[in-house]
This record gives structure tokens, C-alpha cells and sequence, in this order.
């Protein structure tokens, strides 16, 4: 799936490779696939998980059976937490802004979830219909890149291919099959043209190691998308009349 240059987005925290809680097969920490279910996310009671905490992969998470149980049981934190949210479809998703960071959280009561940055508010945004009568689009998609490894770091093994120099890129799809977590995708078809590649930070202090970026692109609903652009809407102009 291509997506135009004026669709990108980047994630700059994103998770770096580690065994899925459930599987026990190693996540990336793909936006929108990949998870890291905290423990301090669940109240008193954390039965229900089974000592199953860490990054997982959101289609193990469904599959087990939990992900509505995790997505109760993270509903306060995440309204404590971050209380300037918006709901749609009657409150079965909802999007969290996080001021400080400069990022929005969705939740969703399946037990999906997944972080942003607030650029998503114009590289989402929907486009305008080109002609009267053209019905808009319901989904969107668009391109995130977000770093899954560091030179050095756990796992690093896997970008093999990327640090002989013969290689620029490895192939998402072929790096998931390597790994045998090619079935443990949510949603295989945003990840058919993505990539992960290797990237030299530029500092003029200290060298940085090297970092491994996933490049792929994200779906979503474009009521989703617009209650992002709501939701932060509000909450920056809440802040700047407080100042």
C-alpha cells in the first residue's frame, strides 16, 4: 500500500523488538499491530491477566480472549492519565490527548490500541471531495515511521541485512516471515510496501548509535481522525486560554 509523501507521519518513541507476552515470538512494535501492555495500567484485581504483561502483538491479544478485559481494566488509567479525551461510536473508542508529549492515545473497548503524535492532525486530515455529490472517504491511510531498534541494542540480529552495508532496506513482509510473526499481524495489508531501514541520527555533541525505522502505513476510520483533530483542537486552546 503507497501512500503519498504528504501523508507521512513520524513516531519517534517507538518500542524496540521484545518476546510478545502471549506467543512469546518477537513483536516490533509496529503502530497499530504491537502493544505494551503495562502492568501498572490495571487496578487492584490483575487476575484476569495471568501474569501477562510487556509488548504483544494486538492480534494475540484479541485472539486470547482479553482484549476487552485489558481495555476495562486500562479505561480509568487512561481517563486519569490523560483526561482530555473524546469518544465516538457511543464510547466504544475513544482518543486521549497527552499535552506534555505531544501525542494522542486511542482506545478502543476490543482492546485496540495505539499512539500518535499531534502532526497526525494534518497529515490524517480527510480529503475535500472533489466534485459535488462525491461521497468522502471512510477510511484513511497514512505512513508512520518509527524507530524498533538501536545499533547495539536487544535483538539486533535480525537487521543483519541493513548493517553489512549490502542492503538499504528489508522488506517488512519478508523480515515478519524471517521471524515467523507473519500470521500474528493484525492487519497485513498496511504492511504489504513497508520497510525498516537504517538510519545515522545527526548530533553535534556526542555520536549516536545507529537507528533501525519501520516505515508502514496505518488505517483508520475517518470519524477517528476527526475527533483526533477535535480532541486536540480543544485541548490546545483550553491550554492558551489558561495562559
Amino acid at each position: 500500500m503507497t501512500v503519498p509523501d504528504h501523508d507521512r507521519v513520524e513516531v519517534r518513541d517507538g518500542a524496540v523488538p521484545a518476546p510478545c507476552c502471549f506467543c512469546r515470538r518477537l513483536t516490533l512494535g509496529l503502530v497499530g499491530q504491537d502493544f505494551y501492555l503495562a502492568p501498572y495500567f490495571l487496578d487492584t484485581d490483575r487476575s484476569f491477566a495471568d501474569g501477562r504483561y510487556g509488548q504483544c502483538h494486538l492480534k494475540c491479544l484479541q485472539e486470547s480472549g482479553l482484549g476487552r478485559r485489558w481495555a476495562s481494566g486500562v479505561s480509568d488509567y487512561f481517563c486519569r492519565r490523560w483526561p482530555d479525551w473524546i469518544g465516538i461510536d457511543g464510547g466504544a473508542s475513544r482518543v486521549h490527548v497527552s499535552p506534555p508529549t505531544r501525542g494522542i492515545i486511542l482506545w478502543s473497548a476490543q482492546g485496540w490500541f495505539a499512539e500518535l503524535p499531534f502532526n497526525v492532525l494534518h497529515d490524517a486530515a480527510a480529503d475535500t471531495p472533489s466534485g459535488a455529490g462525491t461521497p468522502r472517504p471512510s477510511r484513511r491511510t497514512l505512513s508512520v515511521s518509527s524507530i524498533i531498534g538501536f545499533e547495539g541494542g536487544p535483538y539486533e540480529t535480525i537487521f543483519a541485512a541493513l548493517t553489512g552495508g549490502h542492503h538499504s532496506r528489508i522488506e517488512l513482509p519478508t523480515l515478519l516471515a524471517q521471524l515467523n510473526c507473519a500470521d500474528r499481524v493484525l492487519t497485513p495489508h498496511v504492511l504489504r510496501d513497508g520497510w525498516v531501514e537504517r538510519v545515522v541520527p545527526e548530533s553535534r555533541k556526542i555520536p549516536l548509535p545507529a537507528e533501525y525505522r519501520a516505515r508502514h502505513a496505518v488505517e483508520f476510520d475517518v470519524e477517528l481522525i476527526n475527533a483526533c483533530r477535535a480532541a486536540i483542537r480543544r485541548t490546545v486552546g483550553w491550554r492558551r486560554r489558561r495562559r
